[in-house]
């Protein structure tokens, strides 16, 4: 072989490597569009990319949960029979909890969000009533510009009331019913 087939052999080697490195930036960089889209990377709805300077406050997660009765407005022992506040009904200072799922496998997250009108930077307990009366749960929150959002794992079986309590201000949310089966 002389020295121009090897220069042929060689140019026509790395114009190969070239055309497979640029397919693979190609793939790479679509790819990379289609899961920013997908997971809604982009900046949201509004089609502003993010870091543009629109401010706007995360949606809570989804609910299944319908209204349960028993909205407290103290720290008492039993759950009222008043129906709860749903989405977006509560007023100033009301402490409104959604829930999803409703129905879990022992040890599931239970995802606990919410909105705390007028509230910011105020802890909330998360409670479970139990034989009558409202006892502390392992998880606590904080309001940040009048949304919350956490969520509990629990392993006892059948229906467990839930609800967020403000300690300060001695005001519970509505009442959760979440169904471990």
């Amino acid at each position: 072989m002389d020295d121009d087939e090897r220069s042929e052999q060689v140019r026509s080697a790395l114009l190969k490597a070239l055309g497979v490195f640029v397919v693979i930036i190609v793939i790479i960089a679509l790819g990379t569009t289609f899961l920013v889209h997908a997971l809604g990377l982009n900046g949201g709805s509004s089609g502003e990319p993010l870091g543009s300077g629109a401010a706007s406050s995360p949606s809570p997660l989804p609910t299944k949960a319908l209204p349960q009765p028993g909205d407290s407005e103290s720290p008492s022992d039993e759950p009222t029979d008043e129906a709860s506040p749903g989405p977006g009904d509560g007023k100033v200072g009301d402490i409104v909890l959604e829930v999803s799922p409703v129905i879990a496998s022992p040890m599931e997250r239970i995802n606990l969000t919410g909105t705390y009108k007028g509230a910011d930077n105020v802890q909330l307990q998360v409670q479970r009533f139990d034989d009558g009366t409202w006892n502390n749960f392992d998880a606590k929150t904080t309001v940040r510009v009048g949304t919350y959002a956490t969520y509990i794992m629990t392993g006892r079986h059948g229906e467990n009331r839930f609800r967020v309590f403000d300690p300060q201000a001695n005001k519970g949310s509505n009442v959760i019913l979440v169904n471990i089966q």
